[in-house]
């Protein structure tokens, strides 16, 4: 007879076992944080997907449409990709989908003639002044448990944790090299890199 599913384990349980498993020097605190990351992560992803669906938008879409809003002036691909954390190889496809609706215009580059500059176009700024007020309140509402005070911290301590990522992840292209990393020695003794 088959066995009844169990629930997942929660984040405390699965940190329980981790630090089980890894021995005394296992730093509980990275693997609670990371999966607290991840999992606010999925959430607030899901309630984005959830509002943006209807206008047959994702996250990422909407954040190159506010971005390229606030901008005083035309960005480059670099400059768009850094502003939202996307290498410009990946931005082409989502800028081309953008600006075949009509949301995101390119224009030439007067100090590179190979190149383009990606500004807002008429219809992305018109979703965007119908949209984005409800969008606001939606947000509020999603951080409403937060005061004010929590969020400026929050905001503070995920600020620091991007630069943290930056500084630290700049070993390989995507950030990770594998040879320099430090992990501790399973049960005691020193750490092996």
């Amino acid at each position: 007879m088959p066995r009844r599913p169990r629930n997942p384990p929660s984040i405390a349980d699965q940190i329980a076992l981790a630090a089980d498993r890894e021995g005394p020097d296992f730093d509980t605190a990275v693997l609670g944080l990371t999966l607290a990351l991840f999992r606010t992560a999925t959430a607030f992803e899901r309630a984005h997907v959830t509002e943006l669906l209807p206008h047959g938008l994702n996250i990422g879409q909407l954040n190159i449409l506010t971005v390229l809003d606030r901008a005083a002036e035309p960005l480059t691909m670099g400059a768009l990709g850094q502003a939202v954390s996307v290498l410009p190889a990946n931005l082409t496809g989502v800028v081309d989908g953008l600006a075949g609706r009509g949301y995101v215009e390119r224009i030439p580059n007067p100090s590179d003639r190979r190149s383009f500059l990606i500004r807002i176009g008429k219809g992305g700024r018109s979703f965007l002044r119908k949209f984005l007020p409800g969008h606001w309140a939606h947000l509020q509402n999603l951080m409403s448990d937060l005061t004010p005070a929590q969020r400026r911290q929050l905001q503070s301590l995920l600020g620091k944790f991007l630069e943290s990522i930056e500084q630290n992840g700049k070993d390989t292209a995507d950030g990770f090299h594998p040879d320099r990393v430090r992990r501790p020695a399973r049960r005691g003794g020193a750490v092996s890199t």
